[in-house]
């Protein structure tokens, strides 16, 4: 008995110390970092695009999800990246439905993959006015990762979004240099 009232007696002391301890104002922090986020005008246009996770075929004619980020040669080239996706997956697909990825172990094998999707994804966008060398580097992801996820934190390339953030960002801040030039 004598244990369970020591037990009693640290779990009320506890309490008591956390009730007469003074806390930061949380709400006035959250505040002001959302009004940071919410500055439109001094959003910066990422280098790097997140697909969205796909099946891609793997030897012994069954599939496997992967996720694939694209980092642009300039970010002047990330809104036409962005509008060219069909293509670039659909030649992905090709390449990968001759030569489906390879397992090791029940792994997937990624070395090297990325330099085989690079030619044909540059090809796939193709546009002859701003060149063919718009998509840099291919990172290839094995499993589905969600679009900003936490996993997405401990990757080199942490500051990634999808094309549909990336428009919606650029259309508010858009907005935003338009309201500031009619003030």
């Amino acid at each position: 008995m004598t244990d369970y009232l020591k037990f009693l007696a640290r779990g009320v002391g506890i309490a008591a110390i956390f009730a007469t301890t003074t806390f930061p104002p949380t709400s006035s922090v959250a505040a002001s970092e959302k009004k940071k986020m919410k500055d439109e005008a001094a959003w910066v246009v990422p280098t790097h695009i997140q697909l969205s996770p796909m099946m891609v075929p793997v030897e012994g004619r069954r599939s496997a999800p992967v996720t694939i980020y694209l980092e642009a040669a300039d970010k002047k080239f990330v809104g036409n990246i962005c509008n060219y996706v069909p293509r670039i997956r659909d030649a992905m697909l090709r390449v990968l439905s001759r030569n489906p990825i390879q397992v090791k172990r029940r792994k997937l094998v990624l070395d090297g993959l990325s330099r085989t999707l690079l030619s044909p994804m540059n090809r796939a966008i193709g546009n002859k006015i701003i060149g063919d060398h718009q998509i840099k580097e291919v990172y290839i992801v094995a499993g589905a990762v969600q679009m900003g996820g936490g996993s997405i934190s401990r990757l080199p390339f942490a500051r990634i979004n999808g094309c549909q953030s990336i428009r919606q960002a650029e259309a508010a801040r858009m907005k935003a240099e338009a309201a500031k030039k009619a003030e």
